[in-house]
């Protein structure tokens, strides 16, 4: 189910508070940050999010969630953050980078402009 994004931010907050694990607590405060990032920006209007778990999942078209392709954001256990492309089933062909939670915000945005998700900047 689709969420707009200050639902999704409160969510990451509330997670990352819950967290016993410094790890799992960085790596959610960095995607808390991810959400915030796009709150914040013009893309919060073309760009759906939803969570799952964990998970910040965030798609570029308002269909219902899970049947497009979509960018899922995801905290690992050593504190790092795995964004994945699921555009296809076949996990080998995904684009996935594993990046530290103070360059998440970064990453997407490298994300977005490798894939023409908003206009490059000159």
């Amino acid at each position: 189910m689709k969420q707009d994004w200050e639902q999704i931010v409160s969510y990451f907050g509330a997670a990352r508070l819950r967290s016993g694990s410094d790890e799992l607590k960085a790596a959610l405060g960095g995607i808390e940050d991810v959400a915030k990032s796009i709150r914040q920006s013009a893309l919060r209007e073309g760009l759906f999010g939803w969570t799952s778990m964990l998970d910040l999942c965030v798609q570029q078209t308002d269909v219902e969630a899970y049947s497009g392709p979509y960018l899922r954001v995801s905290p690992v256990a050593s504190g790092m953050i795995e964004f994945r492309y699921l555009d296809t089933a076949i996990e080998s062909r995904q684009w996935h980078r594993t990046e530290v939670p103070t360059q998440a915000v970064w990453r997407l945005e490298a994300f977005f402009d490798q894939l023409g998700w908003r206009p490059k900047s000159t």
